[in-house]
């Protein structure tokens, strides 16, 4: 691992050209002509010029109608050897405009509150509230303008251009605009490791402009969203009409698209405008879509429509959560109505249970009952909540995971594949898992695990928690669950791993009469999550050891 001190003067310009050089590479026929011609003047600049571009570009300036506002006096940076001719070349190619025509008002943030204070025409109240002093200056315009005390005297303003096709460079890079140069710092520091995998040209996410263009609308009206929900139904309406439609055959942006109709939605749902959220609900292919617009028919009175959607749901379950909403709302309704001959009682499975006394202290209640089982039942305790199955399945499967599957990967910052928490994560692999369950032994789980255990030491992978997989916790889970079991539990996160890679008990208690079991903690009025009681299920019909302890505290 290396330090900040250890990173090049000139980082950022290297960061920034590898991103870049890396998009025209592969998507230069997709670029618009603007952003092309932002690529070529970057390229016409010399090393200072570029610096102080970059430098700009990934600073947060003020907002304004030309884009994002600096003073030129307050740019100082060491490695950059001669500013002022750095910024006339930037602004010969077009990059930056020198004191922009703006309205007065979107210059003011620019200055702090003691200069607003001292170019004030006449004297105001040091304890005057900024936007109040704002509006006094904004009165006084002309005195401002004119004055010897003016804001504006000897200060230049750089307005940075092309902001907006650096956006459209980040998303042909990461995929999305939730990343930036940050992650080469990260990597650069040695914060990050990621698995070195194949980026081959097949397995880019983006095959034409349209679909790009789309990517760009939606991270617009993202930004948008919360304002829209603030505001009330007429602007989330009018958010939602502003969405794109979409592109036949990329789930990614559809899963995108839909979880933010999902927001919208349930925010008119919450104001009681059900109709207008049914119709929203109804563009969605993703729960709790269909969830919500079971609850939203039963609540307007149409129970007959609440339960033929949950029979859709039914018939159709996009996952094993939606499946047992339908079935435990639909049997609700159903005997509500009367008519439970029509609609069976689902089975809810008791887990084996305990409740113990315990004194209330300063560790969770997860550490306390692993302290106690220790000493009351003689065995070796871990807590381990999720990180144990997933972390030993994503040892045992690390090469498939990082397998070069189309759309995969397509930039070098990926923790887990572009699809990993789809439902086509499973069906894209889904060979090479079966025959990698199947021949799975004692020797072969604990060969492939320790090796990439050893090897991949620190190396992101989305199943596996370093900083909790512990080398004793792994030794005694290879040597104590039996085979048939690891490859039933894997099998049950693979089936779908967005929902069951959560919800694992709490502990794992290795008995000293050997085997082990796992336990699931609930401290005072705690109670089991849907996730928790799925998995208890699943765990009595594989002969998985299981039970619940629940925790009463010690009265004083």
């Amino acid at each position: 691992m290396i330090n900040s001190a250890e990173l090049a003067p000139d980082y950022y310009l290297t960061n920034f050209c590898t991103l870049v050089e890396f998009v025209v590479a592969r998507y230069q026929a997709l670029l618009s002509e603007e952003e092309y011609q932002f690529y070529q003047c970057f390229q016409l600049l010399g090393v200072d010029s570029q610096k102080l571009y970059v430098r700009l570009l990934s600073r947060k300036g003020v907002s304004s109608s030309a884009g994002a506002l600096f003073r030129q006096s307050k740019l100082k940076y060491v490695e950059i050897e001669d500013p002022p001719t750095a910024v006339k070349e930037l602004q010969a190619v077009g990059l930056l405009q020198c004191n922009p025509r703006v309205p007065r008002r979107e210059l003011l943030p620019l200055f702090t509150k003691s200069e607003l204070l001292s170019a004030s025409a006449s004297p105001v109240p040091k304890t005057l509230k900024r936007t109040d002093l704002e509006d006094i200056l904004l009165g006084q315009a002309e005195d401002i303008e004119r004055g010897n005390d003016s804001l504006w005297v000897g200060e230049i303003i750089l307005a940075v251009k092309f902001a907006c096709c650096f956006e459209t460079f980040k998303l042909l890079f990461f995929g999305n605009l939730n990343q930036d140069l940050t992650d080469f710092v990260l990597r650069d520091l040695g914060l990050y490791r990621y698995e070195s995998y194949s980026l081959d040209h097949q397995n880019l996410p983006f095959h034409n402009r349209e679909q790009i263009d789309q990517y760009l609308d939606y991270y617009r009206c993202f930004e948008q969203v919360e304002v829209a929900l603030a505001a009330g139904p007429d602007e989330i309406l009018a958010l939602a009409e502003r969405m794109p439609s979409g592109i036949q055959g990329d789930a990614t942006l559809r899963r995108r698209l839909d979880r933010l109709r999902l927001k919208l939605a349930r925010q008119l749902e919450r104001l009681d405008h059900l109709e207008t959220a049914d119709q929203l609900y109804q563009k969605c292919e993703h729960p709790p879509a269909r969830e919500r617009r079971a609850r939203i028919a039963v609540k307007r009175g149409n129970t007959s429509k609440g339960l033929s959607i949950c029979r859709q749901i039914l018939d159709s379950p996009f996952d094993e959560s939606e499946r047992i909403f339908a079935e435990s709302f639909g049997y609700r309704i159903a005997k509500r109505e009367e008519c439970t001959q029509e609609w069976p009682k689902p089975e809810r499975y008791c887990p084996p249970t305990k409740t113990i006394t315990l004194p209330q202290g300063p560790q969770r209640v997860e550490l306390q009952v692993a302290s106690h089982l220790q000493s009351a039942e003689a065995g070796i305790c871990y807590y381990v909540e999720n990180c144990l199955v997933n972390g030993a399945l994503g040892l045992y499967v690390w090469d498939i995971l990082f397998a070069p599957v189309p759309g995969a990967f397509f930039n070098p910052f990926q923790v887990a594949p572009g699809d990993f928490r789809t439902p086509d994560f499973l069906p894209s692999r889904r060979i090479q898992f079966e025959q990698r369950l199947a021949e799975l032994d004692q020797d072969l789980l604990k060969g492939r695990v320790w090796r990439n255990f050893r090897e991949k030491k620190g190396i992101a992978n989305p199943l596996v928690a370093w900083d909790l997989l512990t080398e004793e916790l792994l030794a005694l889970a290879l040597e104590r669950i039996p085979p048939d079991h690891w490859r039933t539990l894997f099998q049950h996160v693979l089936s779908d791993i967005n929902h069951n890679r959560c919800g694992l008990p709490d502990l794992i208690l290795f008995p000293s009469t050997g085997g082990y079991e796992l336990v699931e903690v609930k401290g005072p009025g705690d109670r089991l999550q849907q996730n928790q009681q799925r998995w208890l299920a699943f765990f009595a019909a594989q002969q998985v050891p299981h039970r619940v302890i629940y925790v009463e505290w010690q009265q004083p």
